[in-house]
């Protein structure tokens, strides 16, 4: 019965000293905290719907773990995801950020997160065609003036929540250069809606013609 006890003492001893260390180390592992930012996925977003207010789209959390596990490879594992499957019909939801919405990693733990609720106010998705304006930079050359100018396509069609595209007016051209201009002019310029929930539907460029004239000129 000794004999157990007294061969192979070397290993044994060996393997000891291993389990040890390794149950020092997990026992022994500082704990740290630290805030991260993490950016909100939206999933089963409404088909029909849009939301009209500036909604939360990162939120700051508070996380404690071991010091192993506090790695920028491991920290971007952690997710914020907020289901919209039940949202159906317009108006506002309110949405916890707590253990369904937040996900971390193994061992790692949520001590607080900033904000706590997201509120979204769902409408109706709307589209309208309207106008394009053009801005000018500039002036022409002295004794010039603009005769006449042409875009195409003259309107395009906007796309959001039904209460901002309502009070979308006009969507705008990148601002054309007019100094020392003579003549006739052509460009394709950019266009841009002045709101960011709402969006052009499609192609956003379009081209512009002006013809300039001398002042006192018959057109």
């Amino acid at each position: 019965m000794t004999r157990v006890f007294t061969e192979n003492l070397g290993p044994k001893a060996m393997s000891l000293v291993i389990a040890t260390l390794l149950w020092l180390a997990v026992v022994g592992e500082r704990e740290l905290s630290t805030a991260i930012d993490v950016p909100v996925e939206f999933r089963n977003f409404p088909k029909n719907l849009e939301v009209s207010n500036d909604a939360v789209n990162r939120v700051n959390l508070m996380i404690s773990g071991p010091a192993g596990k506090m790695t920028d490879a491991i920290l971007k594992e952690a997710t914020v995801v907020v289901d919209l499957e039940e949202v159906n019909r317009p108006g506002e939801r309110t949405f916890n950020l707590d253990g369904r919405t937040i996900r971390l990693p193994a061992g790692l733990q949520l001590e607080r997160a900033v904000p706590t609720q997201i509120r979204m106010r769902f409408e109706e998705r709307f589209a309208r065609d309207v106008p394009v304006r053009i801005r000018y930079e500039g002036n022409p050359m002295p004794g010039f003036r603009i005769a006449r100018q042409e875009v195409q396509p003259e309107t395009l069609r906007i796309v959001g929540p039904r209460s901002r595209v309502e009070r979308v007016n006009a969507v705008e051209t990148d601002p054309v250069e007019m100094n020392g201009v003579i003549g006739e002019l052509e460009s394709k310029t950019s266009t841009f809606v002045d709101d960011p929930q709402v969006r052009i539907d499609g192609n956003s460029t379009v081209r512009i013609r002006l013809v300039l004239e001398r002042i006192g000129m018959e057109q």
